[in-house]
This record gives C-alpha cells, structure tokens and sequence, in this order.
C-alpha cells in the first residue's frame, strides 16, 4: 500500500512538473494593426518570453532584406511591450518574430503592411 501510494504521488509530481514547463508554451507577439500608413504608429506585444530576460526582435524588409536586430528587455511575466514607426519603412508586407536569448525559443511571425494611402481629400 505504501509502495503503490509513494509510485502515485512520484507520478504526480511528474504531471505536475511537465504542466508546468508545457504552460511556458510558444512565445507570441503580436501587431495593433494588420495595415498601418506610412506616417503611423504599430504596437508590438510580445508573451510566453523569459521573465526579466533579453529577448531579440527581427524585423524583415519587403525586399527581403532584415534591419538591425533590436534587443527588448522582458517584465517580470515575460512580457513586453515596443512602439514602430512607419516613418521610415518601405511601403509593403514587414514580418516581424522575436527569438528568447535564454532559451532560444522563436515566436510566431506577425506580418503588417505599411501603405502609401493619401488621406481623402475634401
């Protein structure tokens, strides 16, 4: 009884550790904005990063080409929060993912699209 009992608790605490590293998940991020103009702001959110950690931002070019890396310091919750602003990019579909330094994880990859739109004229 005791054996079949310790077995028990031992594989729970199994369970217990996996759920734990399996609530970490895939890191995200995401953008405010699907389209943002050419003279605009994009938030970028990310979650699921290591707490009080660097983490790397990306950023690749429509040509195909990939600006400077941009290193972002995460929150106590592996959060963090970024501002772009379309000022200087290129009109056309950015695609944006950020890489966990501490555990080398990559998040998903969040596509916007800058446009050259003219505001209505009156």
């Amino acid at each position: 009884m005791k054996k079949s009992l310790f077995v028990l608790l031992l594989s729970l605490s199994f369970v217990a550790a996996s759920c734990g590293e399996n609530s970490e998940g895939t890191p995200t991020v995401t953008v405010s904005l699907d389209r943002v103009p050419d003279q605009g702001n994009l938030d970028v959110q990310g979650a699921g990063f290591t707490p009080n950690q660097n983490v790397t931002s990306h950023l690749l070019k429509p040509d195909g080409t990939e600006f400077p890396f941009l290193p972002i310091l995460t929150d106590e919750n592996g959060a963090f929060t970024h501002e772009i602003e379309s000022l200087l990019l290129d009109a056309g579909t950015h695609e944006l993912w950020v890489v966990d330094d501490a555990s080398n994880r990559t998040s998903n990859v969040a596509r916007f699209d800058v446009t050259r739109e003219q505001p209505p004229t009156q």
